[in-house]
């Protein structure tokens, strides 16, 4: 009867492992695409060109945001603040989190040119990217041209990829389920007299 005991409690303290180790591991980051269609003039002398969009998706937190933006023609794509510049903001009040940017050409895909950047850090107004924060939220873009070219650029469209990273909630079911095999391996132990 004690060795039947005791392989129950093994296999009791075997499976509460498991479970430990189970509820322990985070699910993995996850990408997501918006891809947008605003097309418009950006003009120059200071005028913004601005589109908003909202998005919704699971609960959980940034890593890293990637911009895409997809122009018409390669004028005022200087990379600082003597051509195209502009923000992406997280919301819709002042105090927002945004990014600062200086749009220059990374690729091109026939007469259009594409800026692609990544935005990895902390926020702030403005900050390095919005790493924590949660991405369901009314996003900004907002851009100007400081040249002086006489060439309009146009914005064809913009593609944000947001990655995310698991909540915290995976970390409280791994403490929950070492708790929970401390106490199993506990409670099979025989009480000395």
């Amino acid at each position: 009867m004690n060795r039947l005991l005791l392989n129950n409690r093994l296999k009791l303290a075997g499976l509460a492992s498991l479970l430990a180790a189970l509820f322990s591991l985070s699910a993995p980051a996850a990408l997501y695409t918006f891809n947008y269609t605003d097309s418009g003039a950006i003009p120059q002398g200071g005028s913004t060109f601005s589109a908003e969009h909202t998005i919704s998706i699971v609960p959980s937190s940034m890593g890293s945001v990637e911009i895409i933006l997809t122009f018409n023609d390669s004028a005022s794509l200087l990379g600082n603040s003597s051509g195209i510049q502009g923000h992406l903001i997280l919301g819709t009040d002042t105090s927002s989190p945004f990014v600062n940017f200086y749009p220059v050409a990374t690729s091109s895909a026939g007469a259009e040119r594409i800026y692609d950047a990544t935005f990895s850090g902390a926020s702030g107004s403005p900050g390095t990217g919005f790493s924590g924060l949660s991405p369901n939220s009314t996003w900004g873009l907002v851009m100007w041209d400081n040249g002086a070219s006489g060439i309009e650029n146009g914005l064809v469209g913009w593609t944000l990829d947001i990655t995310t990273v698991p909540e915290p909630v995976n970390v409280a079911l791994g403490i929950f389920a070492g708790v929970f095999l401390v106490v199993m391996v506990a409670r099979s132990r025989p009480l000395r007299n």
